[in-house]
């Protein structure tokens, strides 16, 4: 579905903060999140017609193209899965405002939903499917967070 391996930024100390430029943590999460497909437990695309909708108005329908804010959670640090796909519009920033910290690494980030080719593990190539890119990291909590909440 698209995951991404969440174990190579298991460094972090015990504090959650912005992360800031040329830092190598944000690096490493773009290089994660660049490409990723917009696809998981929580969010669906419509591969027919290769959108996804924002998880606050349901009635928007997004496309490649579109700038949109991102929630990822490290699944037992060991995947990155969306949590949820946003209008760029909500000012969506930080960790808590659309999720709440638990005992694992979770994102925010800014970025383009692009179309290329993707072929799920129980289906047929979609050649439009939705994936991120231009990613911005926003807002990072560590695992350790959630055990001070």
């Amino acid at each position: 579905m698209g995951f991404a391996d969440c174990a190579t930024i298991s460094h972090l100390g015990p504090y959650r903060s912005f992360v800031r430029e040329y830092d190598p943590v944000e690096s490493d999460l773009i290089r994660q999140f660049t490409g990723l497909v917009v696809e998981s437990l929580y969010v669906t695309q419509d591969f027919r017609t290769a959108t996804v909708g924002c998880q606050y108005c349901r009635d928007t329908t997004l496309v490649s193209g579109d700038a949109i804010t991102v929630a990822l959670s490290c699944y037992e640090d060991f995947s990155w899965e969306i949590e949820g796909v946003y209008c760029a519009s909500h000012g969506i920033d930080a960790v808590e405002s659309v999720m709440d910290v638990r005992a694992e690494q979770q994102a925010v980030v800014s970025a383009v939903l692009e179309a290329s080719g993707y072929y799920p593990p129980r289906g047929n190539f979609q050649p439009d499917a939705l994936t991120l890119g231009d990613v911005t990291v926003l807002d990072f909590s560590p695992t350790e967070a959630g055990y001070r909440t």
